[in-house]
């Protein structure tokens, strides 16, 4: 394991120990950080195509994307959610819970 990815987690230990917790940062901004990084820019472009945070589950979704014309799809993140359940808060008919015996 790498010397900065031992410190980076020692660090993040550390801030859990003391109950903080880290910054979130999404794609989009990770890719204004780093405007030359070809990874952040196709993550963040990925993330914009979705809509974001505005989506529930924003790496299902980008993970499962159905637009395979898309230049970016083979090389898009979360491919590791491709054929994963869907989440039940994006099925169809699942927006009300009922009762067993209504």
């Amino acid at each position: 394991m790498s010397t900065g990815l031992r410190k980076a987690q020692a660090r993040l230990a550390e801030m859990r120990a003391r109950g903080e917790k880290p910054e979130r940062i999404d794609p989009l901004e990770r890719a204004k950080r780093n405007p030359t990084s070809l990874r952040h820019a196709i993550n963040a472009k990925c993330w914009d195509c979705i809509g974001g945070d505005a989506d529930p589950s924003p790496r299902w979704c980008i993970g499962n994307c159905e637009i395979p014309a898309c230049p970016l799809w083979n090389v898009r993140p979360y491919q590791t959610y491709r054929g994963r359940p869907v989440p039940v808060h994006l099925r169809s008919g699942d927006t009300e819970k009922t009762e067993p015996n209504a």
